[in-house]
């Protein structure tokens, strides 16, 4: 844009208003590209929101395409004091009966006590040992001369072998011997045992607490799970228990009592997946509906519209939805089959939950390969489909975005150069002007001097 004015005093003309006006109508075609590009830039922008909605449909249609996501499993138990249990999809249905004997347990050690958790337990002079092991590991801490019963236990805990013990002081309130060091195991198992070992130097002499393992009382024993599935005697050093029922995790609360712990496909579950991949494809649609149309009132389209990428891609779901599975049984080798049905108008999915419950119940195995067959199940093709179009080196969406992009980048090359030539356009008008305003105020300055010399003559 030049940076130069022309004035008019001689001529009287606005040349600047007539130069911008000028100006302005050749930067039409510039107004163009700019517009056609904020609508390339739109698609770009619809584009990636279609990414987005068929990501949602993916990930919907993969929860249904395999087994392991679609046979989705239940486990109530009898008695949830007893135990508690959950099932993966991979469990069998069926009941299985747990009867527990004895819970897992870790061990606890209690110290008979000294008078405070800031008693001094050793004003030898000297340096003392502290000696224990757990879970068959030795740790020899050395307790310096002056530490406290505090001091122990943050001996114990801050120690960085710690094997798996946690130390605590606790006041039980008796008198002289109230404050009391407790050591427990951090996990249960019949091999997790503490012992107060005879390397320590803590003895009750020479002006020391006696830490040694007469001092000690075992208030908790390290034990394995002792039980027992459908009369088969099981031990396990943990009480949650993840390898005897395949798929099922159980936990055991109470000994010496029993439960039955069920297994079923949670066919609510199911249904929840079934409708949350109906409620995505037609997010789907309801975004080509409104981005692909053509407004008769407004007379405006979509941004999309004329898109071919976008239509053969609302196209290949629509035909993959309503498609027959090959292999399924007549009556089960279509969406239809289970009350799943497309709107004629709308191309929305409607879904019958009466029929779609019934068929869950009596032929589940039939509705999942309906979803999951590994060649042309529902789910499975979307899957696939989606997977191929968003792939971000040839996916169709993607190379489009790309074309449209490089339109775009085409554009504003072109635009660069428009204005390029639009600058010097408008130098070369104020280079013109001004010279026309010189000759003007020229033939002025003569006007004038002859019209004075008349009238002197």
């Amino acid at each position: 844009m030049s940076t130069f004015t022309v004035g008019g005093l001689s001529t009287g003309i606005d040349y600047n208003d007539l130069i911008s006006k000028l100006i302005e109508a050749k930067r039409q075609p510039i107004n163009i590209l700019e517009s056609k590009k904020t609508s390339y830039n739109d698609r770009i922008s619809s584009y990636s929101d279609l990414s987005t909605k068929l990501a949602a449909l993916k990930s919907a249609a993969d929860k249904l395409k395999t087994g392991y996501n679609f046979y989705v499993k239940t486990a109530t138990v009898s008695d949830s004091t007893v135990l508690g249990a959950s099932a993966s999809s991979s469990a069998s249905i069926g009941n299985y009966s747990v009867s527990v004997t004895t819970l897992a347990s870790e061990e606890k050690e209690v110290h008979s006590g000294v008078t405070a958790s800031t008693t001094v337990i050793n004003n030898s002079g000297s340096d003392k040992v502290f000696q224990y092991t757990y879970a068959g590991t030795q740790r020899t801490l050395t307790v310096a001369n002056g530490k406290t019963l505090d001091d122990l236990k943050n001996l114990i805990n801050d120690d960085a072998s710690n094997p798996g013990v946690t130390a605590t002081v606790v006041n039980d309130g008796t008198g002289s011997s109230a404050y009391k060091l407790i050591i427990t195991g951090k996990d249960p198992g019949a091999t997790k045992t503490i012992t107060i070992d005879a390397g320590t130097t803590l003895d009750g002499t020479g002006s020391t607490t006696d830490f040694r393992s007469t001092t000690f009382t075992q208030k908790k024993t390290a034990a394995d799970a002792d039980f027992t599935v459908d009369g088969l005697q099981i031990k396990r050093s943990s009480n949650s228990i993840t390898d005897v029922i395949a798929g099922v995790t159980v936990t055991l609360k109470k000994a010496s009592a029993s439960s039955t712990i069920t297994v079923a496909a949670d066919r609510s579950a199911i249904k929840t997946q079934i409708d949350s991949f109906v409620t995505a494809y037609n997010d789907v649609v309801s975004f080509f509906s409104t981005n692909m149309a053509y407004d008769s009132v407004t007379k405006t389209s979509g941004i999309l519209a004329g898109e071919g990428t976008a239509r053969n891609v609302h196209n290949q779901l629509r035909s993959i939805i309503s498609s027959t599975v090959s292999g399924q049984p007549e009556g089960l080798n279509m969406l239809a089959n289970i009350g799943i049905t497309t709107d004629s108008e709308t191309g929305l999915l409607e879904t019958d939950s009466s029929t779609l419950e019934t068929k869950l119940g009596s032929s589940l195995d039939d509705v999942a390969e309906l979803f999951k067959d590994t060649s042309n199940g529902i789910a499975t093709e979307i899957y696939d489909y989606i997977t191929q179009i968003t792939s971000t080196v040839d996916g169709s969406i993607t190379l489009r975005k790309n074309g449209i992009q490089d339109i775009i980048d085409n554009i504003d090359d072109t635009i660069r150069n428009m204005e390029y030539r639009l600058d010097k356009t408008e130098d070369d008008l104020v280079r013109k002007f001004t010279a026309l305003e010189m000759i003007v105020s020229g033939f002025n300055t003569v006007g004038n001097f002859l019209t004075n010399f008349s009238t002197i003559a």
